[in-house]
């Protein structure tokens, strides 16, 4: 082979080792002391500002009613307590089950037309009289203490908005353990980019942000509602926290097929985010560019990263004569191997290597989709438990 196409493809091999072990290993490791030398913490202390609970909803009839009871469950002021929820034209019988609810605290807006998780907000949000706005989904219950401990961050005039952790039940088959391990991953992460500076993305399920904070989003925006409106409010100058002890429940999703589907409009979102988000490319953003491209811009690209690497080593392992290629491709194929038939041969550490190959799949089938044009807003809810 040329010396230099084998040259070009060794640095590329190379390269895509450092970019994947450095998105998973090496960023942790390093915000673990960052967080330690250059953290500070939050001014947290007992304060109850107004809450307004918003819940975008699209045939919502199995859960909303144990939603707003839930809410309304929680040891926070119930005078300062509202919930808005906003119907992206429900079919069912969600819109009657909030209008009985019969508690003048629960305000109903339906859309006009179908516009999405995006277009809801857009147009619910402005409407709140509170001052602070608490972001959730109908299939998601909060801890009694959440609210409260959510809302006592923004005692601190610095901190604009603030995510809560999100514990994932029910966990046990296909799945839903390496799902739950992976969430438990990134919350370590969110607790620490926090302790720095800012958390630069919430668990979509449970987040707040101060009312005047709140930027409306692109009408085309779709699955990054979570990435946006926190890395909006840091763009304001302000912080977004992250609150261990502010607790919501969701069951982890059992079935690949469903996750996966998930998975992919989500990532898409991710990539059409990327571009939304190119001024945190600038080093002079401080603490939230380096973390916003060591968690999230390294972990978009890293599909593309791990395909371009596997083509490099197969190519290296069979022209170049270090045994270094060779070995990474034969333990490449076991772990592939490992994965794909963890069920019939349950191998150790078969079933995460199995979860791993399918969320960076997800994320490249997401990036095709992206690349072929988002025409719609419009979601269509996951099932879960």
């Amino acid at each position: 082979m040329n010396p230099l196409v084998d040259a070009v493809l060794i640095v590329a091999f190379w390269l895509c080792v450092l970019e994947i072990a450095y998105s998973y290993a090496l960023y942790p490791l390093a915000l673990r002391l960052l967080a330690r030398l250059f953290g500070r913490p939050v001014k947290s202390s007992p304060f109850e500002p107004s809450v307004a609970v918003v819940i975008p909803v699209y045939n919502e009839e199995k859960v909303i009613a144990a939603k707003i009871a839930n809410i309304f469950a929680s040891d926070y002021d119930p005078a300062r307590l509202s919930v808005w929820v906003g119907s992206d034209c429900s079919t069912d019988r969600t819109e009657e089950l909030i209008r009985n609810c019969g508690d003048p605290r629960v305000k109903l807006w339906r859309a006009p037309a179908r516009c999405g998780k995006a277009g809801i907000l857009n147009q619910l949000v402005p409407q709140v009289d509170a001052e602070v706005v608490v972001f959730t989904d109908a299939d998601i219950l909060f801890d009694r203490a959440g609210l409260r401990m959510l809302a006592r961050n923004f005692a601190d005039p610095e901190v604009g908005g603030v995510a809560g952790a999100t514990v994932q039940r029910k966990a046990g088959a296909d799945i839903a353990n390496e799902e739950t391990g992976y969430r438990n991953y990134e919350t370590r992460l969110k607790t620490l980019e926090a302790r720095l500076h800012s958390t630069i993305s919430a668990f979509g399920s449970f987040f707040a942000v101060r009312k005047d904070l709140f930027v409306p989003f692109h009408p085309h925006t779709y699955s990054n509602d979570d990435v946006m409106l926190p890395m909006n409010v840091v763009r304001q100058g302000k912080r977004m926290y992250f609150e261990n002890a502010a607790l919501s429940f969701e069951d982890a999703q059992e079935e690949l097929a469903v996750e996966f589907k998930r998975r992919i409009r989500i990532c898409a979102g991710n990539f059409q985010a990327f571009f939304w988000l190119l001024d945190f490319l600038n080093p002079a953003r401080g603490w939230p560019w380096f973390c916003y491209v060591s968690h999230k811009v390294t972990r978009w690209f890293s599909p593309l990263f791990l395909l371009l690497g596997a083509l490099c080593c197969a190519v290296l392992a069979f022209v170049d004569p270090a045994l270094v290629y060779k070995v990474f491709l034969l333990f490449g194929i076991i772990g592939v191997a490992a994965s794909l038939f963890h069920k019939i041969v349950p191998l150790p550490l078969g079933r995460q290597a199995f979860y791993f190959l399918a969320i960076n799949a997800a994320a490249l089938l997401g990036f095709c989709r992206f690349l072929g044009g988002i025409r719609s807003a419009v979601w269509a809810r996951t099932e879960r438990g």
